[in-house]
């Protein structure tokens, strides 16, 4: 695993991929605090100017108090969404950090998917080295690789920002900060490790594209599909009950730990351990064989055919909820339409998986 020669093949690799992803890094969360610290000090300078003096005078009993001003002031949250009255961060609501996901998964893609589209897995596999230390080479690059590029541009965008902010301003739970901040950064290590995952299961790009999408979107569906089962089910519990869940279906955003909660830091945890695992044991039982495949391994076309089409009927019903009447959904037509789209999706995927010509067993 720590064959110089090993790492050479995969840094060449995917370098420029590493280099696209540090800039960026660097963009949205160092320029993104550098401009949070320009916001800050631009409205400090205002609570200081004349002008803002002569509108409190003209305010009369409307005017702020020394205590108001150092409330707006004070920096205690470092994400939105949390009450205005207070300084927070922006940075992270940049549209950089869709494409910096996106990023992550071709990161993931360039070093399995891709490697076997274009079959250069062929020569990687025929070389003297154990499979196992093949794939442990990749995880550790991408890991290494994110956590680098996050940490600095990170730090640098902090250290701006606490220059700029005086510590009488600075009001923060540590607690969230650690949590949020870690968070940030496992859930792009799990998109990362899911990529490497899905790619060691399947033997064509196209297909391996498609199970992401599948599985880094849907958890956010069912969230909603079960959210309104339940809500019809059990009509007299309050709906704050059930978005306590909120934050264990956003393991793959960017503070969809919103609460700062140690349960969903827990649970993306595990699937980033459970992913990372499972990404070793396929990929050292890999023929090259399969190699333009849908499926690498046949005995997971079963589970593979129910967790799609699951995925489907939960799509389906999202959408015949969103075009329903104006009270909402009945529950014998969720039920109707849940388990139609579920065996309608089913009998597609055992056409695709196992009556397809393009499908090679």
């Amino acid at each position: 695993m720590f064959n110089k020669h090993l790492w050479l093949k995969e840094w060449r690799g995917v370098r420029w991929i590493v280099v696209v992803l540090m800039l960026l890094f660097l963009y949205a969360q160092t320029g993104g605090l550098y401009s949070d610290a320009e916001t800050w000090q631009t409205r400090y300078d205002y609570y200081q100017s004349d002008g803002f003096q002569k509108e409190q005078q003209a305010a009369g009993d409307a005017k702020m108090s020394p205590n108001d001003v150092k409330t707006t002031l004070t920096f205690r949250y470092l994400t939105t969404g949390f009450p205005g009255d207070v300084f927070s961060t922006q940075y992270t609501m940049s549209q950089p950090y869709f494409a910096l996901s996106i990023l992550v998964v071709i990161l993931g893609l360039a070093m399995v998917g891709w490697e076997r589209y274009t079959r250069k897995d062929h020569f990687a596999l025929a070389a003297p080295f154990k499979r196992s230390s093949m794939i442990g080479t990749k995880l550790l690059l991408g890991f290494l690789a994110i956590t680098v590029a996050y940490g600095v541009s990170l730090w640098l965008g902090l250290m701006r920002l606490f220059d700029v902010i005086p510590s009488e301003f600075i009001d923060l739970d540590m607690q969230k900060v650690y949590l949020g901040m870690i968070g940030n950064l496992g859930a792009f290590l799990l998109l990362f490790v899911v990529t490497i995952f899905v790619g060691t299961i399947m033997g064509e790009l196209l297909s391996t594209v498609i199970a992401l999408l599948i599985i880094t979107i849907m958890p956010r569906y069912i969230y909603v599909v079960w959210w309104t089962f339940m809500q019809l089910l059990h009509p007299d519990i309050g709906s704050e009950k059930f978005s306590n869940w909120t934050s264990y279906t956003n393991v793959f955003l960017v503070f969809g730990n919103s609460e700062f909660e140690y349960g969903p830091f827990i649970w993306q945890m595990i699937l980033l351990i459970l992913f990372g695992v499972g990404s070793v044991f396929f990929y050292k039982r890999y023929s090259i064989e399969n190699n333009g495949k849908v499926l690498a391994f046949s005995y997971l076309r079963i589970p593979s055919a129910i967790l799609v089409s699951f995925g489907g009927a939960v799509l389906i019903t999202n959408f015949w909820m969103g075009g329903g009447s104006v009270d909402g959904p009945a529950l014998t037509g969720l039920f109707i339409i849940s388990i139609g789209s579920f065996i309608g999706c089913l009998i597609i995927c055992y056409m695709v998986l196992y009556r397809n010509a393009w499908v090679r067993r």
